[in-house]
């Protein structure tokens, strides 16, 4: 698909000593001259060795993105010598690509809006039109997050399979979350001003270069070793996925879905209908640890499963194993509970919730329909949850503040 540019082992130190060089606080003038006329043909795979090295010798994540715009400011002139091919409309990389230009795109009509503001009279009509108007592009740009979540979840992934990805894209998801957070700050500087200051040009300026520059590292470094390393095979598995994911800012393509598989067991192994593959024991372990109560009644109304979790909110025997559901409440119930499961058999309703005080717990009883790919009932799932600590949540508590409790 592309043309590698072969790899050069002189190539690749002189870049890490540069990199290393910046992190570690030598005079950026003489690391310019002593490893810029080293870098001549210097390779994408060779800045991805680079960044695999950097995280290897020790140097984190935070250390590597403050300085990783003075050395890419360095290679850029020759990464855009790096002679590949674009790949066709088949390939997923392509769509990234084109994802990439419609930002671009996007974004060169809001630098415009930005200029025309500057012109005009803060008080006047004209300046409060352009002001709404470029703020709807500003909210716009959340919608570009379909994009991020492809290349973490689906285009790392199908790399991190070849041996020099993994470490280097964890700066680039940094670098990804950095600009999601920029994106937020602003909307949220523009929903509460009624012009542009100093401090929302200070954001703008902020977030135009975390998001143009990745599209600079995407394009130049990323998705050209992609394209070399990725099979058709890969591209067009790739591709399926991206439609479950979403496009942003393009029309995505008409033959991107993927087909729906059905589960299967082979050789002690349950294929999950193409997300994922458990051993029986691995799926009765995951069921039985998840903290609520499920049970699963059939098409015909008979109670085929039930989870075991360590604390039961209801009793449950396997006694009720094969008996009707109507048989499983009280009489005075028996109405509700059929005109529950015949909204879900004839497609009216998708869910039927409830919530009880028991034993000093609020507890929330929700039914949902099954139903398989082509959308035939396949029965209902009661799930029951001790919502107690959950209603008092407030504010936010992160991944990385987990240790801090």
């Amino acid at each position: 698909m592309g043309r590698h540019g072969g790899f050069s082992e002189e190539r690749a130190h002189a870049l890490f000593s540069l990199f290393s060089g910046f992190i570690e606080g030598t005079d950026g003038k003489e690391l310019f001259d002593a490893y810029k006329p080293k870098l001549d043909g210097i390779t994408p795979l060779e800045v991805l060795i680079m960044g695999e090295r950097l995280l290897k010798e020790g140097y984190s994540v935070e250390s590597i993105k403050k300085q990783v715009e003075k050395v890419f400011n360095i290679i850029i002139p020759a990464l855009k010598e790096y002679e590949w091919d674009e790949p066709d409309e088949e390939s997923a990389v392509r769509w990234l690509m084109e994802e990439n230009r419609a930002l671009a795109s996007h974004m060169d009509g809001m630098k415009g809006k930005i200029r025309e503001l500057s012109s005009l009279e803060l008080s006047s009509v004209a300046y409060s039109s352009v002001y709404s108007s470029l703020k709807k592009d500003f909210r716009k740009l959340s919608e570009f997050e379909p994009h991020y979540l492809k290349t973490e979840n689906v285009l790392f992934p199908f790399l991190e399979k070849h041996q020099y990805f993994e470490q280097p894209l964890k700066v680039i998801w940094s670098l990804d979350d950095d600009i999601r957070a920029v994106i937020k700050e602003i909307n949220t500087a523009l929903d509460s001003a009624d012009s542009l200051g100093m401090n929302e040009h200070i954001i703008i300026g902020r977030l135009f270069m975390l998001m143009m520059r990745m599209t600079y590292k995407e394009n130049l470094v990323i998705l050209p070793a992609a394209a070399e390393c990725l099979s058709d095979t890969d591209n067009s598995k790739m591709l399926e996925m991206f439609s479950e994911v979403g496009f942003a800012f393009v029309h995505p393509p008409e033959s991107s879905a993927a087909p729906q598989e059905d589960a299967e067991y082979c050789g002690g192994l349950i294929k999950m209908g193409g997300t994922g593959v458990l051993t029986v024991h691995q799926l009765v372990s995951m069921m039985n640890s998840l903290p609520v109560d499920i049970t699963f009644v059939d098409e015909n109304d008979e109670v085929k499963y039930f989870s075991a979790p360590k604390e039961r909110f209801f009793t449950r025997s396997p006694a009720i194993i094969g008996r009707k559901v109507q048989n499983c409440h009280p009489p005075d119930s028996i109405d509700t509970v059929n005109r529950i499961v015949e909204s879900f058999r004839n497609g009216s309703e998708s869910e039927a919730k409830f919530w009880i005080n028991l034993r000093g717990k609020m507890l929330l009883i929700c039914y949902y329909p099954v139903r398989d790919a082509d959308g035939k009932y396949l029965g209902t799932a009661e799930v029951t949850q001790d919502i107690t600590e959950i209603r008092e949540l407030k504010g936010e508590r992160r991944l990385l503040e987990w240790d801090k409790s």
